[in-house]
């Protein structure tokens, strides 16, 4: 029983989306992987799309515990989230066109996912985590790059700004596999309905 309580678990909270959403970021992954640098990059999973709140690393599943228990209060403070919406960019080299780490659909900034960021923030310096040294900035990444891309790649010219709604938060779990990453949802916390 002692090594069970050191364990650590690889976790993450996120920001899922409608089918609309999923439907639009799916289309997106089928554009870009037909480019002829896609070889550089390592795809996400249409089933992991998502947008991430805050990356938690390695915890214990205690901490992952008071992690979700801490954001539960929190969130139920925060109104009119049923109302969320946000405004979706297409796809972008991330975080700077010169020196992409990702190709991610950003989202303009919005109070309330601020809001959200925020108390996902407070919630990971409360368990003893560290606080996080970069701004938070939401995105939703397509792709991670694994090679130098070459100095050709474009993107798709489209500048249309699309709109999606998430439909909850979920503390989720990471399992890395040479496939890609599992996740397996710890807790979820529902928005409520946008219609």
């Amino acid at each position: 029983m002692a090594g069970i309580a050191h364990a650590t678990l690889r976790a993450f909270l996120a920001l899922d989306f409608d089918e609309d959403a999923l439907s639009l970021l799916g289309a997106h992954l089928r554009r870009l992987r037909a480019m002829p640098w896609a070889n550089a990059i390592r795809w996400v999973s249409p089933d992991n799309l998502h947008l991430t709140l805050r990356f938690l690393g390695d915890v214990t599943p205690t901490q992952a515990e008071r992690y979700a228990e801490a954001f539960d209060v929190g969130l139920s403070q925060i109104a009119g989230l049923a109302k969320l919406t946000l405004s979706m960019t297409p796809p972008r080299f991330f975080p700077t066109p010169s020196r992409p780490r990702v190709i991610a659909c950003l989202v303009e900034d919005n109070p309330m996912l601020s809001e959200l960021a925020k108390l996902a923030e407070a919630c990971a310096v409360r368990i003893g985590l560290n606080r996080e040294a970069r701004p938070f900035k939401g995105h939703i990444t397509l792709g991670r790059t694994r090679d130098a891309l070459p100095r050709d790649a474009a993107l798709p010219r489209d500048e249309t700004a699309t709109l999606v709604w998430p439909t909850a938060i979920t503390l989720y779990q990471s399992r890395l596999n040479p496939r890609g990453a599992i996740y397996t949802a710890l807790r979820s916390f529902s928005l409520g309905s946008h219609l």
